[in-house]
């Protein structure tokens, strides 16, 4: 491993941290902890999703570092699940658990590639993703549970394929609004629109079964639609958090692949910057 490559493991790792805050800044989203309230989540709040941001850098650092020194993949699993287990211990819940393994692979992957090409990461990120799963003796959580009773490859099958939620629905749903409008809190609903659309999200299905994630799919398309018509999102993002809550629906799947698609923006130089000083005071 190089100096460069080195390097470039460091800029994507701020750059991740960077894309878990603008995710978590966006306002508002449905279902999901931002600005203005906690969604769907009774145990969350925007104080403890900071603190697990926070989190996310050390092992980030701690990922880095052991890559840099050439680590075995046995080694890389054990930062992880260490990740989850301070997670854990700190904040009772694991906020970031879906980051911590997205996260992770996408480092893994730019740390063995020798150039930024997309199509070189995809294929490495596959490839790490196959060798870290295989690695991993199964384990019994939610999501696993999930993607059993309803034959989905949620997570597992989305880094298996290398990331085509990130590379070929994110991102193209970003640079298209930006190409129209050249807003980055529209192309951000953009991206978050295109995501409900397409991410097999186990914590959807897990709350609310198949009409769960039906819901997200049905509300993904109506929010492109609004958005591509040119009118503002915000108040049908209100509507949706108020039914979200009401039914308990949330996403936490598209949240993950949210955060992974402002952290390669920003990697890239694309500014990601679309949440606080912009958010609208929402109506009372």
């Amino acid at each position: 491993m190089n100096c460069c490559t080195i390097s470039a493991t460091e800029t994507l790792a701020a750059a991740l941290l960077q894309g878990l805050t603008a995710e978590l800044y966006l306002t508002p989203k449905p279902g999901l902890v931002d600005l203005w309230d906690s969604g769907s989540h009774s145990d969350l709040s925007l104080p403890k999703m900071i603190t697990s941001i926070e989190l996310m850098g050390i092992y980030f650092d701690e990922l880095t570092c052991a890559l840099a020194a050439g680590a075995p993949s046995t080694n890389l699993i054990a930062l992880g699940r260490c990740a989850e287990e301070r997670m854990l211990a700190r904040l009772a819940t694991n906020t970031h658990k879906g980051a911590i393994f997205l996260g992770g692979l996408l480092l893994t992957a730019r740390a063995r590639t020798t150039d930024g090409e997309s199509e070189t990461l995809r294929l490495a990120v596959a490839a790490v993703a196959d060798e870290i799963i295989a690695l991993q003796a199964p384990a019994a959580s939610n999501g696993a549970a999930v993607r059993q009773i309803y034959r989905v490859g949620g997570i597992l099958a989305e880094a298996r394929d290398g990331l085509p939620c990130l590379f070929d629905i994110a991102l193209p749903a970003w640079h298209t609004s930006i190409a129209r409008e050249d807003n980055p809190l529209r192309a951000a609903f953009s991206m978050l629109a295109a995501l409900m659309q397409k991410v097999e999200d186990t914590t959807a299905l897990h709350r609310c079964g198949e009409p769960g994630l039906e819901r997200l799919r049905h509300d993904g398309r109506s929010i492109e639609q609004l958005l591509a018509r040119g009118e503002n999102p915000v108040p049908l993002l209100q509507q949706l958090n108020r039914e979200y809550q009401r039914i308990n629906l949330t996403m936490g799947g598209v949240a993950d692949m949210l955060g992974l698609a402002f952290g390669y923006l920003a990697f890239l130089g694309e500014p990601v910057r679309v949440a606080a000083e912009q958010a609208i005071t929402p109506a009372m």
